[in-house]
């Protein structure tokens, strides 16, 4: 099939689905012939910023509302700051005294739902949606067999309340697979950094019962986080993040009880060392893995102080060797990586920090960018405002065209967060930050003025 180009993609939706607030379409998944979207927020504080599980029925064109976070009395937790935020917080109370936040009166339990798959466990009657969410009580996994009911499975965080959330819900040969994603306690929520970076499985994950499926960072105390899973060539795959000398890719059969044993494919950021902080996203295309990579955020790791860099593109094969698709040339243990695709870091553009979103539709391997040249552009006061996310395809994995490029028209959405394929066609879903990029604006003086919350565009 050829690649959809930019007139064959609509917007369904925007502004955040009808909740401006509603900042990142986090999650979906193709269930029971219709598709579900999980929203986030980027902060939550009443009913009205509640991120939500919808449901798109395409004869209709209609979106209904399947679940939305229940909201629970505010506790030390609730408005803790972000880890990579407290220093500037730490700054602005020097300058102008410590903020207040209205601690009383229910808040949004959930800030989003972060992962979404359907699976058949060992007592499910027929396959069944789960959905995992980011809360500042401790992560949930949720249930649906009808995609209207959803239900709490298991104790929160796995037992661990400190557990803000899960990524990576995968299944592979009969179980189902997720990582920890980020730490939260009374004094500081992290989103990203996970209390320990395991990996957990399940043949039955109605019983909320969970195994260690690998040891805590593969062994290595620098891999601080597992960010991505994925399946290819008969393996799991796991890609972590790594501060000191970049990403590692492992991968293992899952034979026999776990935890599994574990092979290493790839190391020190495929050779970028921790200018590839991050394994962001990996999906098979046409026999080999394609993972994403680069440093979350603005291409700078403001807790580790590493960077700017920008993304890149890698392809593993099943015997374990790698090429380089798009960044910057280079000597490896490998020999010598040159970009097969001729496209340099960010692919070619040095605002695009990391690739967040790969997916597979008709034959064609999709990649979505996440791009702050908008914040560079507030930041210096450039006359005009631009920037935004970029879509690109590929038919054999190293010719590229980009598709949809500035965000569709609105810089402030700066991310693809999420990619779908569906029988009605791909489902790109984006990451709004209108909100943080018009206070930067008031801070500078500078009008900015785009439209608020996340959208989800369609191509066929």
């Amino acid at each position: 099939m050829p690649i959809i180009d930019a007139a064959g993609f609509r917007v369904v939706a925007a502004n955040g689905l009808g909740r401006p607030s509603n900042t990142s379409t986090r999650s979906m998944a193709y269930f029971r012939d219709a598709l579900y979207v999980g929203t986030s927020s980027g902060n939550v504080s009443g009913s009205d910023d509640r991120p939500r599980i919808l449901r798109y029925d395409p004869e209709g064109d209609t979106w209904t509302t399947v679940y939305e976070s229940p909201l629970v009395e505010a506790d030390a937790r609730s408005f803790v700051p972000d880890l990579n935020l407290i220093m500037a917080a730490k700054a602005r109370e020097q300058r102008h005294g410590r903020r207040q936040r209205n601690t009383t009166g229910p808040v949004p339990r959930d800030v989003g739902f972060r992962s979404m798959h359907v699976f058949q466990g060992r007592s499910d009657k027929e396959p069944a949606l789960y959905a995992a969410t980011m809360s500042r009580p401790g992560g949930i996994i949720l249930r649906s067999e009808d995609g209207e009911t959803f239900s709490q499975i298991g104790e929160v965080g796995l037992g661990n309340r400190d557990l803000y959330s899960f990524r990576g819900l995968t299944s592979f040969d009969g179980r189902l697979f997720t990582s920890p994603a980020g730490t939260v306690t009374d004094e500081w929520l992290d989103r990203n950094i996970a209390p320990e970076a395991k990996v957990y499985v399940t043949d039955d994950p109605a019983s909320g019962k969970w195994a260690e499926a690998s040891e805590i960072g593969f062994g290595d105390p620098a891999n601080y986080a597992i960010y991505a899973l994925s399946t290819a060539h008969g393996y799991l795959y796991a890609g972590t993040a790594n501060p000191e000398r970049g990403f590692q890719l492992w991968r293992t059969a899952a034979k026999g009880d776990p935890p599994f044993t574990w092979e290493q494919i790839v190391v020190d950021g495929a050779g970028a060392y921790n200018l590839n902080l991050a394994a962001a996203t990996m999906t098979e295309f046409n026999g080999a893995l394609y993972v994403g990579s680069g440093i979350t955020g603005f291409g700078y790791d403001t807790v580790h102080d590493i960077g700017p860099a920008s993304a890149e593109l890698i392809r593993v094969h099943a015997n374990g060797s790698w090429d380089l698709i798009a960044g910057r040339m280079r000597f490896t243990k490998q020999g010598l990586k040159v970009p097969l695709s001729l496209l340099g870091p960010g692919l070619d553009d040095f605002y695009n920090s990391v690739v967040w979103a790969l997916g597979v539709h008709d034959g064609v391997l999709y990649l979505g960018t996440h791009q702050w040249e908008a914040f560079r552009s507030v930041e210096v006061n450039a006359p005009q405002v631009v920037g935004g996310y970029q879509l690109w395809g590929s038919e054999d994995g190293e010719n590229w065209q980009v598709l949809i490029e500035d965000g569709n028209g609105n810089p402030a959405d700066i991310g693809v967060r999420t990619l779908a394929s569906t029988p009605f066609g791909l489902v790109v879903g984006t990451h709004n930050q209108s909100r943080l990029l018009k206070l930067l604006g008031r801070r500078r003086r500078s009008g900015v003025d785009f439209p608020d919350g996340c959208s989800v565009l369609l191509g066929s």
